[in-house]
Protein backbone atom coordinates (compact mmCIF):
# COMPACT_ATOMS: atom_id res chain seq x y z
CA UNK A 1 0.00 0.00 0.00
CA UNK A 2 1.38 3.24 -0.67
CA UNK A 3 -0.21 6.71 -0.83
CA UNK A 4 -2.04 6.48 -4.16
CA UNK A 5 -3.58 3.61 -3.09
CA UNK A 6 -7.23 3.48 -2.91
CA UNK A 7 -9.04 2.54 0.45
CA UNK A 8 -12.90 2.01 0.85
CA UNK A 9 -13.63 1.11 4.24
CA UNK A 10 -17.28 0.19 5.38
CA UNK A 11 -18.83 0.04 8.89
CA UNK A 12 -22.15 -0.88 9.90
CA UNK A 13 -24.43 -1.96 13.01
CA UNK A 14 -25.20 -5.93 12.76
CA UNK A 15 -27.42 -7.14 9.96
CA UNK A 16 -26.83 -3.84 8.18
CA UNK A 17 -25.50 -5.59 5.03
CA UNK A 18 -22.02 -4.26 5.21
CA UNK A 19 -20.42 -7.05 4.35
CA UNK A 20 -22.34 -7.93 1.58
CA UNK A 21 -21.71 -4.56 -0.25
CA UNK A 22 -18.34 -4.81 0.62
CA UNK A 23 -17.57 -7.96 -0.66
CA UNK A 24 -20.14 -7.67 -4.18
CA UNK A 25 -18.50 -4.32 -4.96
CA UNK A 26 -14.85 -5.89 -5.25
CA UNK A 27 -16.51 -8.44 -8.37
CA UNK A 28 -18.19 -5.13 -9.82
CA UNK A 29 -15.98 -2.69 -10.68
CA UNK A 30 -13.83 -2.52 -13.93
CA UNK A 31 -11.00 -1.69 -11.27
CA UNK A 32 -9.08 -4.38 -8.97
CA UNK A 33 -10.22 -4.67 -5.32
CA UNK A 34 -8.33 -6.78 -2.55
CA UNK A 35 -11.15 -7.30 0.00
CA UNK A 36 -10.51 -7.91 3.62
CA UNK A 37 -12.50 -8.05 6.61
CA UNK A 38 -10.73 -7.41 10.20
CA UNK A 39 -13.00 -10.02 12.04
CA UNK A 40 -11.41 -12.79 9.98
CA UNK A 41 -7.84 -11.84 11.92
CA UNK A 42 -10.63 -12.30 14.66
CA UNK A 43 -11.33 -15.71 13.50
CA UNK A 44 -8.16 -16.88 12.35
CA UNK A 45 -6.45 -16.11 16.07
CA UNK A 46 -9.88 -18.30 17.86
CA UNK A 47 -8.76 -20.72 15.37
CA UNK A 48 -5.88 -21.17 16.52
CA UNK A 49 -7.26 -21.57 20.13
CA UNK A 50 -9.36 -24.21 18.80
CA UNK A 51 -12.66 -22.22 18.48
CA UNK A 52 -13.93 -22.90 15.18
CA UNK A 53 -17.45 -21.16 15.01
CA UNK A 54 -16.93 -18.40 17.36
CA UNK A 55 -19.75 -16.38 18.68
CA UNK A 56 -20.78 -12.89 18.24
CA UNK A 57 -19.93 -11.69 21.59
CA UNK A 58 -16.74 -14.03 21.49
CA UNK A 59 -15.47 -11.65 18.31
CA UNK A 60 -16.24 -8.65 20.43
CA UNK A 61 -14.49 -9.83 23.21
CA UNK A 62 -11.33 -10.36 21.82
CA UNK A 63 -11.71 -7.36 19.63
CA UNK A 64 -11.89 -5.19 23.18
CA UNK A 65 -9.04 -7.22 24.62
CA UNK A 66 -6.38 -6.62 21.92
CA UNK A 67 -7.59 -3.24 21.35
CA UNK A 68 -7.12 -2.58 24.80
CA UNK A 69 -3.61 -4.50 25.45
CA UNK A 70 -2.00 -3.25 21.84
CA UNK A 71 -4.06 0.25 21.02
CA UNK A 72 -7.45 0.60 19.79
CA UNK A 73 -6.20 1.08 16.40
CA UNK A 74 -4.47 -2.15 16.33
CA UNK A 75 -6.88 -4.23 14.49
CA UNK A 76 -6.57 -2.15 11.27
CA UNK A 77 -1.74 -1.97 12.35
CA UNK A 78 -2.10 -5.81 11.61
CA UNK A 79 -4.24 -5.71 8.64
CA UNK A 80 -1.80 -3.16 6.55
CA UNK A 81 1.16 -4.68 8.23
CA UNK A 82 0.64 -8.62 8.41
CA UNK A 83 -1.60 -8.86 5.93
CA UNK A 84 -2.14 -6.26 3.21
CA UNK A 85 1.91 -5.50 2.79
CA UNK A 86 2.77 -9.65 2.92
CA UNK A 87 0.14 -10.57 0.30
CA UNK A 88 2.38 -11.43 -2.70
CA UNK A 89 -1.68 -11.96 -4.49
CA UNK A 90 -2.46 -8.28 -4.23
CA UNK A 91 0.30 -6.66 -6.94
CA UNK A 92 -1.56 -5.59 -9.91
CA UNK A 93 -4.73 -4.73 -7.46
CA UNK A 94 -5.83 -0.78 -7.99
CA UNK A 95 -7.56 -1.00 -4.52
CA UNK A 96 -8.13 -2.42 -1.03
CA UNK A 97 -11.09 -2.83 0.67
CA UNK A 98 -11.43 -2.57 4.58
CA UNK A 99 -14.56 -4.30 6.21
CA UNK A 100 -15.66 -4.27 9.53
CA UNK A 101 -14.47 -0.93 11.08
CA UNK A 102 -16.03 -0.86 14.54
CA UNK A 103 -13.66 1.89 16.57
CA UNK A 104 -12.77 5.13 15.80
CA UNK A 105 -9.33 4.92 16.05
CA UNK A 106 -9.37 2.88 12.91
CA UNK A 107 -10.85 5.45 11.11
CA UNK A 108 -7.91 7.97 12.44
CA UNK A 109 -5.66 5.55 11.09
CA UNK A 110 -6.64 5.14 7.50
CA UNK A 111 -7.77 8.70 6.88
CA UNK A 112 -3.51 8.74 6.88
CA UNK A 113 -4.12 7.63 3.47
CA UNK A 114 -5.05 10.27 0.73
CA UNK A 115 -7.33 8.12 -0.83
CA UNK A 116 -8.92 6.34 1.93
CA UNK A 117 -13.21 7.02 2.01
CA UNK A 118 -15.11 5.52 4.59
CA UNK A 119 -18.51 4.44 3.89
CA UNK A 120 -21.39 3.59 6.31
CA UNK A 121 -24.22 1.17 5.49
CA UNK A 122 -27.16 1.78 7.66
CA UNK A 123 -30.20 -0.34 7.68
CA UNK A 124 -33.80 -0.19 10.08
CA UNK A 125 -33.46 -2.07 13.34
CA UNK A 126 -36.16 -4.23 12.32
CA UNK A 127 -34.86 -4.87 9.23
CA UNK A 128 -31.42 -6.22 10.78
CA UNK A 129 -33.08 -7.81 13.06
CA UNK A 130 -34.72 -9.83 11.11
CA UNK A 131 -32.20 -10.57 8.80
CA UNK A 132 -29.41 -11.98 11.37
CA UNK A 133 -32.26 -14.17 12.85
CA UNK A 134 -33.10 -15.46 9.13
CA UNK A 135 -29.22 -15.74 8.81
CA UNK A 136 -29.30 -17.56 11.84
CA UNK A 137 -26.66 -15.49 13.83
CA UNK A 138 -28.79 -15.09 16.38
CA UNK A 139 -31.97 -17.23 18.14
CA UNK A 140 -34.37 -14.75 18.76
CA UNK A 141 -34.74 -10.87 19.28
CA UNK A 142 -33.57 -10.41 22.59
CA UNK A 143 -29.74 -11.70 21.68
CA UNK A 144 -29.65 -9.48 18.78
CA UNK A 145 -30.19 -6.87 20.79
CA UNK A 146 -28.01 -7.39 23.61
CA UNK A 147 -25.25 -7.68 20.71
CA UNK A 148 -26.53 -4.64 18.86
CA UNK A 149 -26.52 -2.77 21.88
CA UNK A 150 -22.85 -2.90 22.50
CA UNK A 151 -21.75 -3.17 18.78
CA UNK A 152 -23.12 0.41 18.97
CA UNK A 153 -21.17 2.35 21.62
CA UNK A 154 -19.22 0.90 24.38
CA UNK A 155 -17.80 3.81 27.17
CA UNK A 156 -14.43 3.29 26.22
CA UNK A 157 -11.91 3.61 23.86
CA UNK A 158 -10.86 0.26 23.07
CA UNK A 159 -14.66 -0.66 22.57
CA UNK A 160 -17.17 -0.95 19.89
CA UNK A 161 -18.06 2.24 18.40
CA UNK A 162 -19.88 1.66 15.21
CA UNK A 163 -22.49 4.61 15.91
CA UNK A 164 -19.03 7.02 16.22
CA UNK A 165 -17.82 5.18 13.11
CA UNK A 166 -21.07 6.07 11.35
CA UNK A 167 -21.07 9.51 11.94
CA UNK A 168 -17.12 9.83 10.74
CA UNK A 169 -18.18 8.25 7.41
CA UNK A 170 -17.81 9.96 3.80
CA UNK A 171 -20.36 8.05 2.46
CA UNK A 172 -23.80 6.86 3.89
CA UNK A 173 -25.51 4.03 1.96
CA UNK A 174 -29.02 3.03 3.05
CA UNK A 175 -30.27 -0.65 2.68
CA UNK A 176 -33.42 -1.40 3.52
CA UNK A 177 -34.20 -2.97 0.33
CA UNK A 178 -35.27 -6.58 1.35
CA UNK A 179 -33.95 -7.84 -2.54
CA UNK A 180 -34.52 -11.54 -2.52
CA UNK A 181 -31.58 -13.82 -3.29
CA UNK A 182 -32.94 -15.50 -6.29
CA UNK A 183 -33.11 -12.05 -7.74
CA UNK A 184 -29.47 -12.08 -9.25
CA UNK A 185 -30.57 -8.73 -11.54
CA UNK A 186 -31.71 -6.88 -9.55
CA UNK A 187 -29.21 -7.89 -6.72
CA UNK A 188 -26.52 -6.56 -9.56
CA UNK A 189 -27.78 -3.12 -10.37
CA UNK A 190 -28.36 -2.29 -6.75
CA UNK A 191 -24.18 -2.90 -6.48
CA UNK A 192 -24.05 -1.13 -9.19
CA UNK A 193 -25.60 1.65 -8.86
CA UNK A 194 -23.58 2.72 -5.69
CA UNK A 195 -20.36 1.66 -7.86
CA UNK A 196 -21.64 4.29 -10.38
CA UNK A 197 -22.91 6.78 -7.84
CA UNK A 198 -20.30 6.84 -5.48
CA UNK A 199 -17.02 4.59 -5.80
CA UNK A 200 -16.51 5.90 -10.10
CA UNK A 201 -16.05 9.50 -8.53
CA UNK A 202 -13.01 8.14 -5.92
CA UNK A 203 -11.57 6.20 -8.75
CA UNK A 204 -11.83 9.52 -11.10
CA UNK A 205 -10.48 11.77 -8.40
CA UNK A 206 -7.40 9.50 -8.13
CA UNK A 207 -6.75 9.35 -11.83
CA UNK A 208 -6.95 13.56 -11.73
CA UNK A 209 -10.60 12.86 -14.09
CA UNK A 210 -13.45 14.82 -14.12
CA UNK A 211 -16.72 13.50 -13.31
CA UNK A 212 -19.16 15.46 -15.28
CA UNK A 213 -22.30 13.47 -15.81
CA UNK A 214 -22.50 13.50 -11.41
CA UNK A 215 -24.00 16.21 -9.36
CA UNK A 216 -24.48 16.59 -6.16
CA UNK A 217 -28.14 15.74 -4.77
CA UNK A 218 -30.56 18.45 -2.97
CA UNK A 219 -29.99 16.51 0.06
CA UNK A 220 -26.24 16.21 -0.65
CA UNK A 221 -25.98 19.88 -1.10
CA UNK A 222 -28.22 21.27 1.64
CA UNK A 223 -26.15 18.56 4.14
CA UNK A 224 -22.90 20.14 3.06
CA UNK A 225 -24.51 23.41 4.17
CA UNK A 226 -25.73 22.31 7.47
CA UNK A 227 -22.23 20.98 8.38
CA UNK A 228 -20.52 24.24 6.96
CA UNK A 229 -22.81 26.42 9.82
CA UNK A 230 -22.13 23.66 11.92
CA UNK A 231 -18.49 24.56 12.67
CA UNK A 232 -19.81 27.94 14.10
CA UNK A 233 -21.26 26.19 17.15
CA UNK A 234 -18.65 26.64 20.04
CA UNK A 235 -20.84 23.48 22.12
CA UNK A 236 -18.32 21.13 23.62
CA UNK A 237 -20.73 17.88 22.96
CA UNK A 238 -22.01 18.08 19.47
CA UNK A 239 -21.93 21.11 17.21
CA UNK A 240 -25.00 21.09 15.18
CA UNK A 241 -25.88 23.00 11.89
CA UNK A 242 -29.31 22.82 10.25
CA UNK A 243 -31.27 24.77 7.13
CA UNK A 244 -34.60 25.33 6.05
CA UNK A 245 -35.30 24.74 2.06
CA UNK A 246 -38.47 25.79 0.36
CA UNK A 247 -38.43 22.64 -1.86
CA UNK A 248 -39.59 23.94 -5.11
CA UNK A 249 -40.21 21.47 -7.64
CA UNK A 250 -37.17 20.31 -9.37
CA UNK A 251 -38.40 17.59 -11.63
CA UNK A 252 -38.35 18.31 -14.97
CA UNK A 253 -40.93 17.07 -18.27
CA UNK A 254 -39.47 15.98 -21.69
CA UNK A 255 -39.22 19.12 -24.17
CA UNK A 256 -40.07 19.32 -28.11
CA UNK A 257 -36.25 18.30 -28.17
CA UNK A 258 -36.31 15.22 -25.84
CA UNK A 259 -34.89 17.77 -23.22
CA UNK A 260 -35.66 17.78 -19.42
CA UNK A 261 -36.65 21.27 -18.48
CA UNK A 262 -35.84 23.01 -14.76
CA UNK A 263 -39.24 23.80 -13.21
CA UNK A 264 -38.02 25.47 -9.98
CA UNK A 265 -34.99 24.98 -7.83
CA UNK A 266 -35.05 24.75 -3.92
CA UNK A 267 -33.40 27.43 -1.91
CA UNK A 268 -32.47 27.97 1.37
CA UNK A 269 -34.97 30.46 3.54
CA UNK A 270 -33.12 30.09 7.07
CA UNK A 271 -30.52 28.46 8.85
CA UNK A 272 -29.37 28.19 12.00
CA UNK A 273 -26.90 25.81 14.57
CA UNK A 274 -26.56 25.44 18.21
CA UNK A 275 -24.93 28.21 20.50
CA UNK A 276 -26.21 30.34 23.82
CA UNK A 277 -27.97 33.41 22.98
CA UNK A 278 -26.87 36.72 21.77
CA UNK A 279 -25.21 38.27 24.68
CA UNK A 280 -24.51 35.13 27.44
CA UNK A 281 -21.09 33.53 27.79
CA UNK A 282 -20.10 30.41 25.89
CA UNK A 283 -19.98 27.45 28.23
CA UNK A 284 -16.44 26.74 27.98
CA UNK A 285 -15.66 30.61 28.54
CA UNK A 286 -18.31 30.83 31.51
CA UNK A 287 -16.50 32.00 34.37
CA UNK A 288 -18.02 30.07 36.79
CA UNK A 289 -17.39 26.61 35.40
CA UNK A 290 -15.79 26.92 31.77
CA UNK A 291 -17.40 23.55 30.81
CA UNK A 292 -20.61 22.19 29.37
CA UNK A 293 -23.48 23.74 31.57
CA UNK A 294 -25.02 20.56 31.77
CA UNK A 295 -21.82 19.05 32.52
CA UNK A 296 -21.11 21.09 35.55
CA UNK A 297 -24.62 20.49 37.04
CA UNK A 298 -23.95 17.01 37.15
CA UNK A 299 -20.46 17.17 38.29
CA UNK A 300 -22.31 19.23 41.07
CA UNK A 301 -24.83 17.32 41.63
CA UNK A 302 -22.59 13.60 41.91
CA UNK A 303 -20.53 15.93 44.78
CA UNK A 304 -23.30 15.78 46.99
CA UNK A 305 -23.29 11.93 46.89
CA UNK A 306 -21.76 10.96 49.69
CA UNK A 307 -23.65 7.46 50.30
CA UNK A 308 -24.72 4.82 47.89
CA UNK A 309 -28.30 5.53 46.60
CA UNK A 310 -28.69 1.64 46.23
CA UNK A 311 -26.87 0.16 49.25
CA UNK A 312 -26.18 3.07 51.30
CA UNK A 313 -22.31 2.37 51.62
CA UNK A 314 -20.13 5.46 52.41
CA UNK A 315 -18.72 7.08 48.64
CA UNK A 316 -15.30 8.82 48.76
CA UNK A 317 -14.06 9.54 45.32
CA UNK A 318 -10.91 10.52 43.59
CA UNK A 319 -10.71 11.52 39.89
CA UNK A 320 -7.51 10.88 37.20
CA UNK A 321 -7.08 12.49 34.64
CA UNK A 322 -6.48 9.54 31.89
CA UNK A 323 -4.54 12.06 29.64
CA UNK A 324 -2.07 14.11 32.16
CA UNK A 325 -2.76 11.91 34.84
CA UNK A 326 -3.90 15.10 37.19
CA UNK A 327 -5.85 13.80 39.88
CA UNK A 328 -8.28 15.63 42.22
CA UNK A 329 -10.91 14.78 45.20
CA UNK A 330 -14.19 14.23 43.99
CA UNK A 331 -16.19 13.69 41.05
CA UNK A 332 -14.53 15.59 38.25
CA UNK A 333 -16.06 15.86 34.46
CA UNK A 334 -13.16 17.63 32.94
CA UNK A 335 -9.93 18.28 33.59
CA UNK A 336 -8.39 21.26 34.53
CA UNK A 337 -5.47 20.95 33.34
CA UNK A 338 -5.01 19.62 29.65
CA UNK A 339 -9.39 19.88 29.75
CA UNK A 340 -9.57 16.29 28.25
CA UNK A 341 -12.58 14.74 29.43
CA UNK A 342 -12.18 12.68 32.74
CA UNK A 343 -14.30 9.29 32.22
CA UNK A 344 -15.23 7.72 35.87
CA UNK A 345 -16.71 4.47 36.40
CA UNK A 346 -16.98 4.17 39.70
CA UNK A 347 -18.69 1.37 41.57
CA UNK A 348 -20.02 0.97 44.84
CA UNK A 349 -17.16 -1.09 46.72
CA UNK A 350 -20.61 -2.89 49.03
CA UNK A 351 -22.86 -3.90 46.03
CA UNK A 352 -20.79 -3.35 42.70
CA UNK A 353 -23.34 -0.95 41.30
CA UNK A 354 -22.14 1.94 38.89
CA UNK A 355 -23.45 4.73 40.51
CA UNK A 356 -22.24 7.75 38.31
CA UNK A 357 -24.16 5.94 35.62
CA UNK A 358 -27.03 4.88 37.52
CA UNK A 359 -28.08 7.69 39.14
CA UNK A 360 -27.04 10.82 38.25
CA UNK A 361 -29.41 13.30 36.03
CA UNK A 362 -28.85 12.06 32.64
CA UNK A 363 -28.27 8.66 33.70
CA UNK A 364 -29.93 5.54 33.31
CA UNK A 365 -31.87 5.69 36.37
CA UNK A 366 -32.96 9.20 35.18
CA UNK A 367 -33.66 9.17 31.37
CA UNK A 368 -33.26 11.90 29.54
CA UNK A 369 -30.22 14.49 28.66
CA UNK A 370 -30.91 17.53 30.86
CA UNK A 371 -32.05 19.04 27.63
CA UNK A 372 -34.44 21.42 29.56
CA UNK A 373 -31.19 22.92 31.44
CA UNK A 374 -28.72 23.44 28.43
CA UNK A 375 -27.94 27.15 27.84
CA UNK A 376 -28.13 26.62 24.78
CA UNK A 377 -30.70 27.12 21.73
CA UNK A 378 -30.44 24.20 19.41
CA UNK A 379 -29.87 24.69 15.30
CA UNK A 380 -33.51 23.57 14.61
CA UNK A 381 -34.58 26.54 17.25
CA UNK A 382 -32.18 29.07 15.78
CA UNK A 383 -33.37 28.32 11.84
CA UNK A 384 -36.86 28.12 13.10
CA UNK A 385 -37.37 31.34 15.16
CA UNK A 386 -35.33 33.20 11.50
CA UNK A 387 -38.80 32.36 9.89
CA UNK A 388 -40.61 34.99 12.02
CA UNK A 389 -38.92 37.70 10.18
CA UNK A 390 -39.30 36.63 6.70
CA UNK A 391 -42.42 37.79 4.80
CA UNK A 392 -43.25 35.48 1.61
CA UNK A 393 -45.12 32.65 0.28
CA UNK A 394 -43.43 29.62 -0.27
CA UNK A 395 -43.70 27.76 -3.50
CA UNK A 396 -43.24 24.27 -2.06
CA UNK A 397 -42.83 22.15 1.31
CA UNK A 398 -40.28 23.62 4.25
CA UNK A 399 -37.90 21.06 4.65
CA UNK A 400 -35.44 21.10 7.66
CA UNK A 401 -31.97 19.57 6.90
CA UNK A 402 -30.13 19.40 10.12
CA UNK A 403 -26.96 17.27 10.85
CA UNK A 404 -28.05 15.52 13.87
CA UNK A 405 -31.88 14.02 14.62
CA UNK A 406 -33.73 16.53 16.48
CA UNK A 407 -34.68 15.83 20.27
CA UNK A 408 -38.53 16.40 21.43
CA UNK A 409 -37.81 19.97 22.33
CA UNK A 410 -37.23 20.61 19.05
CA UNK A 411 -39.67 17.80 17.25
CA UNK A 412 -42.14 20.24 18.83
CA UNK A 413 -41.43 23.19 17.11
CA UNK A 414 -40.70 21.42 13.89
CA UNK A 415 -44.67 20.39 14.05
CA UNK A 416 -45.75 24.13 14.53
CA UNK A 417 -43.53 25.38 11.96
CA UNK A 418 -45.44 23.90 9.71
CA UNK A 419 -42.10 22.11 8.32
CA UNK A 420 -43.12 18.70 6.19
CA UNK A 421 -40.14 16.59 6.38
CA UNK A 422 -36.74 16.41 8.36
CA UNK A 423 -33.26 14.75 6.67
CA UNK A 424 -31.36 14.36 9.26
CA UNK A 425 -27.93 12.03 9.09
CA UNK A 426 -26.55 11.30 12.80
CA UNK A 427 -29.50 9.64 14.91
CA UNK A 428 -30.29 10.76 18.53
CA UNK A 429 -32.46 8.07 19.09
CA UNK A 430 -35.43 9.36 21.21
CA UNK A 431 -38.87 7.43 20.71
CA UNK A 432 -41.21 10.53 21.53
CA UNK A 433 -39.45 12.90 19.39
CA UNK A 434 -40.19 10.21 16.67
CA UNK A 435 -43.76 9.63 17.24
CA UNK A 436 -44.39 13.84 18.18
CA UNK A 437 -43.09 13.91 14.36
CA UNK A 438 -45.21 11.46 13.00
CA UNK A 439 -48.49 12.68 14.37
CA UNK A 440 -47.99 16.04 13.03
CA UNK A 441 -47.76 14.67 9.23
CA UNK A 442 -43.79 15.17 9.60
CA UNK A 443 -41.71 12.97 7.52
CA UNK A 444 -38.83 11.58 9.10
CA UNK A 445 -36.24 10.59 6.25
CA UNK A 446 -32.44 9.47 7.05
CA UNK A 447 -29.62 11.25 4.66
CA UNK A 448 -27.59 8.73 2.28
CA UNK A 449 -24.95 10.44 -0.05
CA UNK A 450 -21.47 11.78 0.07
CA UNK A 451 -21.26 14.15 3.19
CA UNK A 452 -19.33 17.21 4.03
CA UNK A 453 -16.12 15.37 4.74
CA UNK A 454 -16.15 13.86 1.14
CA UNK A 455 -18.14 16.61 -0.56
CA UNK A 456 -15.48 18.87 -1.94
CA UNK A 457 -13.06 16.07 -2.90
CA UNK A 458 -15.48 14.06 -5.20
CA UNK A 459 -17.08 17.11 -6.66
CA UNK A 460 -15.08 18.68 -8.61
Amino acid sequence: MNASTIILGFTGSIGSGCTYISSAISKTSEKKYKYYKLSQLLRDYLKSKGVINPTVEELQDLGNNLRREKGPSNLVKRLIKDVINKDASIKGFDGVIVDGIKNQAEVFLLRQFPYFFLFSVISDENIRCKRSIENKIFKNRDDFLQADNRDKLENYEYGQQVKICSDLADIEILNNKQIPKASHNRRNEYIENIYNRYIRLIENLREGKQSEDIQPTPDELFMTVAYSLSKRSSCVKRKVGSVIVDNASTSGTVGSQGTEMVLGTPFIVSSGYNEVPIGSYKCIFHPDYEMCYRDYLQQEHANKIKHCPNCGAAVTVKSKCNCCKKEYDGFVKFCKGCRKEISILFKCNKCDIAIFEEYLPGGKETPGKLLDLCRSLHAEENAIMKLVGIDRKYNGELVLYVTAQPCNLCANKIVTAGIKKVVFSEPYEMKEATKILEAGGVTLQRFEGIKSTAYYKLYK
